[in-house]
Order: C-alpha cells, then structure tokens, then sequence
C-alpha cells in the first residue's frame, strides 16, 4: 500500500508539472484568444498525460531505489537479526518514511526535469533532448540510490537527518550541473569551447552548493519538511487522488473533443496535399504545354494542371523560404507574421493552417527538407507528424527520400482524412549532378566544382566583382558558364518532378483524386546570372517572385487558367475553403483560388528584408536590403527604401525589367506609389509585437548552410 500511495503521489505531481507547462504553450500560443478550444484542450490533456507517465515511470524506479536500500541495510553495514547499538537511529523502522519523502522530491525533481526540457534539439543527427535528459537522470538516480543507501544506514538520528539534508541539496546543485551540461554540449562549436563552458558551469554550482546552504537549510527546515511530512500523509494521499482524478478527467475531455472533431471529418471525406517546391522558376517549367519538347522538366506537374487551374501570374510574397512559407501557412504578409529575417522564426501566436486543421479534427502531417521548414523555425506548429529527417544540407539529393516517406504516411492514415505537407528542397543550389539526366553533362568547366560544393554565398564571391580583386574572375563568366548553371538547375527540376510523378502515381492506384486537393507551389524563383547575380532574397524581379501554382480540387473542371495576379498568401483561405472550415477575420486576408472567377482584380504585393540591421562600417551584407513591390495589371512598382528611390517597370513591354520607366510615366509612378503606400501601411507590423529570433544553435547552423 505504501508503494501504491506513493506511485500516486508522483503521478499527480508529474500531472501538475505536465498541465503547468502545456498551460504555459496554451497562453503563449493564445490558442483561446484564436478560439481554438479543442487545440487548449488536447495540449492541456497531452501534458497532464505525459506527466503523469513521467511520474509513474519514477514510482517504478523508486521501487528498485526501495529494494536496493534494504539489500544495503540489511546485507551490508550489519548482520541479518543484528539488534543496532544502544542509541543509534532505527534505520529498519524509519526506512520506508524517509525513503518515499525523499524519492517524492527525487521524482519531482525528475518530472520536472525531463518536462522542462525541450523535445527536439541537440547536435545535428544527435538523439532528441528529451531523450537525452532521460538517460542522464536514470545514470543520476543510479548514483542517488547508493549514495541514499548510504545515508539511511546513518548510526544516529542526527546523522542521518544531516545526510538527507546534503542528499537533497546535492540533488538540486547535480541536476542543475547536467541540465547546464546538456545545453553546453548541444550548443559547443568545438571540445575547447565545450571543456571550457562544462569546467565553468561545473564551478558555479559548486559555488551555488556552497554559498546557498545557509539558506537552503532554512528553507528546509520551516518549509521544506513540513511540507513533505504534509504531501506524505493522508492529506497529500487525498489531494493526489484528487488531481490524478482531475488529470484523468482532462483527457477524457481532450479524448471526447478530438473523437467527435474526427468523426465530422470523416463524414466530409477530404485530404489536401500542399506540395512546396524550393526555388522553381516560372519559365522554367511547363504546365499547360511541353514549349520544350526537347527538355521537358516537368511532365508530371502538368498531369496534376491537367486536373486542376494554372495560375499563370502567381507572386509570391517574399523571394525566399522563410518568410514565403511562412506567408503561405498563416496567410499574412511577411510584415504581419513577423518571420521575415535570416534569424527570425515565425512567432508561436501566429495561426497557420496546420493548426486550423488540427482544431477541425484532421491528421497534420509534414515532411521538410530545409532548415526553414523544421520545428526550430516555427514553421512546424500544428503538426502532428514533423519529419525532419531529410534536412540534411545543400549538397544532399532528398527528392526520393521525401516521396517514400509521403507514401508511408499515406498509407498508413488510409482511414483518417489528412492534410499533407510535403517539401521538396533539391532544385535549391548547390545544384547536384543526377546520373538519370546528361543535361550538364557536356561541360567541365572551372565552375562545375562550385556549383555542386560551394554554398551560395561562397558561389557569389568567386564570381562577381565585388571588389577591384574580383574583377578579373568576374570576366571569366563565359556563355558556356551561364549556360552550365542553368543546365545544372533544370536536372534538379527535372529529377524533382520525377518524384512528383511516383506520388501521383499513388494516387491514380488509390483513387484519391475524388477526395483530394492538391496544391503544387514553389516558394521563390531563382536568378541565373541574368543581371550577373546567381540566388535568390536580394530582389523583386519576376524571375524570383513569379512562381508556378497548380491548384488541383476534387471533381475540378481542368486544365483552366487563371491569368489575373494573385498572391501565394491565398493559399490559407483556399485549404480552409475546400474543408469547409471558418478562418478568424484577419485584415486583407486574401480570397480563395477556387473560384477563379470570383477573384476581384486588384494590386499584389511582395517585399524582402532579409537582413534587419545595417552591417558594421567596412562589413560586406549582400543580403542587406529592404524592398517591396505592388503589380496592378501590366505596370510594376519596386520601392527601395534604404535608397529612397523606385523603378516603374513595363511587364507587357519589358518583361525582363530592363528598363525604369519612371520618368517618362510620372502619372502611373505616383498612383502606385500611393497604392503601395497605403499597403505597407496596412501590413505594417506593430512595434509592440516581439518577434522572436533563432536559437544560437540554429543561427549556427544557418551560417554553416551559408544562409548568414
């Protein structure tokens, strides 16, 4: 019975600690403020959950601690039916009180620990934290439970009562050591860096242990015992009950809340599959036609524009990933959702898509292969499965890898609705050589090596004219170059749509087209030393904003093209149309894409400010810029505001944007000058709003992907 009631009263303590934190993510998601109360719900329960098996997992190695003492008491400091010497503690007596008091705060202490502690981090292909915090509190209980052997084996009241003492106070300062250590070894660049922030955490607790004990004997005497002789009696029994009684009815709640959300969503029968393609140009692929019959890259997404509308005029509203998906999964401007920079990351009270489904009941799914797109970003909220595996860098081929991977979800979610997010990363520089494809086969030139090892900012460097030292590399950008990187990029499209094609090809032998939605975007373009610049982020023109969009509905009247501009933002309002799921009034939320003939024409908008604060004096920032541009009909307005100046462009006239027309149409500058004022106006983000910024872990690993 003594176990038992201890059991409980560590499950109830995990159970508090588990809703405390999940109640800490509700309020910082504002979850309620957005009216998800299901999602609070299931968070909440979830927490209480996981803290109560926490508890229940410490309650089993309290038994083993149990019986390791008593071997030690009674086979170790004395002859079994030996009677203690006169005076001594009656450590036989006492043992099962103080033993559960102090495995109580020893499992409370572990509870919180392994809560506290995130999910994922730690070093790139390392094992999750979490899971790194359990090893390291089971190696911590092992030494615990000699060293509390040793203690209840004290020969006088006294010294016991001191040793437990020093237990406890030891516990508190060693898991405070391994918690630091944790974070030092997830974070450490190198074994210097890593020996000298372990020895000088290693020396502040031990100045903590030794300085603080006065006041933690206070503590322990007015407030710590009489708490525990409390929690341990049959008021703490009680009260344990009660809440284990409370948790459990939080999950039926959570549980009873998530069966009726799913059982609608059965009744409606509908997936959607958002396929996101990293840096594909527009011209680059062909969706109604093969215009290249002798390179054709994309036959399979023209299968799925066969089903569906082309969106010809497709703006995306940033020229790189972060803030482009970002855009595309809560349907805001960069501005109002804040993930606009190279170290932001997309704020927790934002709503994106995927928690809006997960509210309504569906299954939230999603597999990323870039760096932008992992749980470290933001970009992973609402999803209940977020595979990460394929992030693996700019060198790695993950095309396959992301389709197998999409297969195995499908397969095993045959039976419950589902919204898919799939991310395909290859056609992003460095450009890969693919053994299927010989479209860069016939060149072995100087830049081969570069554009398949170097990362892009590195590629840039040795190119362009930087500076006078650059010049004369600069002038050795021959046609042939030119003509090898876009070679090089056509094989990464090409091997990506092969991929798509295995997909589809799922979904033909399924017959999930007649329940399906199924959008295909990219989230940016890509320059080809068109204007002698190689990537992406720094500027608005249509070879990086304009984007292909295929929009593939159940039952749709394909192939169709819509040719009116619109914003990849729309892709929001258009997944919650199809499911027939209501979305929180926002400002300038952008219409669905199903009904393409309901679409009001009107401006589109796109901006980059990749870098938020001006380089140091003599530093080089190529990515320090802060454009933002308005498309209305055939004109085109990009606003640079660090210079103060803009260029009218002629899309119908002058599609490459060669030529700033500014001067001579000093009445259509002005008016879209206007317009775009008034939508920056709009979108612009409040200075109370705290973006948050990227872990120091994750800005390293950026800058070693050549990001920063």
């Amino acid at each position: 019975m003594q176990l038992l009631a201890l059991a409980a009263r560590l499950a109830a303590a995990g159970a508090v600690v588990g809703f405390l934190l999940a109640g800490r993510d509700v309020a910082q998601q504002q979850y309620l403020a957005q009216g998800l109360s299901r999602t609070a719900v299931w968070m909440l329960s979830h927490g209480a959950a996981l803290g109560v098996l926490v508890g229940l997992t410490a309650s089993a190695a309290v038994f083993i601690m149990l019986l390791v003492w008593w071997w030690a008491l009674t086979a170790g400091r004395r002859p079994v039916g030996a009677a203690p010497p006169e005076g001594s503690h009656p450590v036989h007596e006492s043992l099962a009180p103080a033993a559960s008091r102090f495995a109580l705060f020893l499992g409370f202490i572990t509870a919180a620990a392994v809560l506290l502690s995130p999910e994922r981090g730690g070093p790139p292909g390392g094992p999750p934290y979490r899971l790194v915090m359990l090893g390291t509190v089971a190696v911590f209980w092992t030494i615990l439970t000699g060293a509390a052997a040793w203690t209840a084996g004290a020969d006088r009241a006294e010294g016991a009562a001191e040793r437990w003492f020093r237990l406890r106070w030891a516990t508190v300062a060693g898991l405070a050591f391994a918690v630091s250590l944790l974070h030092v070894w997830a974070r450490a660049r190198s074994w210097p860096e890593l020996a000298t922030w372990s020895l000088g955490s290693l020396v502040a607790c031990l100045a903590a242990f030794a300085v603080l004990r006065a006041p933690a004997r206070f503590l322990h005497n007015r407030l710590g015992q009489p708490m525990g002789r409390a929690w341990g009696g049959r008021f703490g029994l009680a009260m344990s009950v009660a809440l284990l009684a409370g948790a459990v009815g939080v999950f039926a709640a959570g549980a009873s809340a998530k069966a009726r959300a799913g059982r609608l969503v059965k009744q409606r029968g509908r997936n959607v599959i958002l396929i996101g393609l990293d840096t594909v140009r527009s011209d680059r692929v062909s969706l109604l036609s093969s215009d290249r019959p002798a390179r054709d890259l994309s036959p399979n997404l023209r299968r799925l524009a066969a089903r569906g509308t082309v969106f010809s005029h497709a703006i995306a509203q940033a020229p790189w990933t972060l803030p482009s998906f970002a855009s595309i999964l809560t349907g805001l401007y960069p501005e109002q959702h804040g993930a606009e920079h190279l170290t932001s990351t997309l704020p927790p009270p934002q709503l994106t898509i995927a928690e809006l489904l997960r509210e309504a009941g569906y299954r939230t799914m999603s597999v990323v292969s870039c760096e932008y797109l992992n749980a470290a970003s933001g970009l992973g909220q609402g999803f209940d499965v977020l595979d990460e595996s394929q992030v693996l860098g700019h060198r790695a081929i993950t095309s396959a890898a992301v389709t197998d991977r999409a297969l195995q979800l499908l397969e095993q979610q045959k039976e419950q609705p589902l919204f898919l997010f799939l991310h395909y990363f290859d056609p992003h520089f460095c450009y890969q050589d693919h053994q299927e494809y010989d479209l860069a086969d016939g060149y072995d030139g100087w830049l081969r090596e570069a554009v398949q090892n170097a990362d892009q900012n590195a590629f840039r460097w040795m190119i362009f004219a930087l500076g006078p030292a650059f010049r004369e590399r600069a002038t050795r950008v021959t046609d042939a170059d030119r003509q090898f990187l876009r070679d090089a990029y056509d094989e990464e499209i090409a091997y990506t749509d092969s991929q798509l094609g295995r997909l589809f090809d799922y979904l033909d032998a399924n017959d999930l087209w007649d329940s399906t939605l199924v959008i295909a975007v990219s989230d940016h373009g890509e320059e080809l030393l068109e204007r002698n610049w190689s990537g992406h982020a720094v500027t608005l023109y249509q070879e990086l904003i304009r984007v292909p969009l295929v929009v593939a509905a159940p039952n749709g009247e394909g192939p169709a093209v819509e040719n009116r501009p619109v914003e990849l933002r729309a892709i929001f309002e258009t997944i919650a149309d199809f499911l027939d799921t209501p979305t929180p009034s926002q400002p300038l939320r952008a219409p669905s894409l199903l009904d393409g003939h309901g679409l009001a024409p009107g401006p589109v908008r796109s901006s980059t400010r990749p870098v938020a604060e001006p380089p140091a004096p003599g530093e080089f920032v190529p990515k320090y810029v802060w454009l933002t541009c308005v498309i209305d009909g055939r004109w085109k307005l990009i606003k640079d505001h660090l210079r103060n100046r803009s260029q009218l462009i002629d899309l119908e006239a002058d599609p490459h944007e060669m030529e700033n027309r500014s001067a001579d149409q000093p009445g259509e500058r002005r008016q879209l000058e206007r317009e775009l004022d008034r939508l920056d106006a709009e979108v612009g983000r409040s200075p109370a709003v705290l973006v948050p910024q990227a872990s120091e872990e994750q800005q390293r690993r950026l800058k070693s992907l050549g990001y920063l």
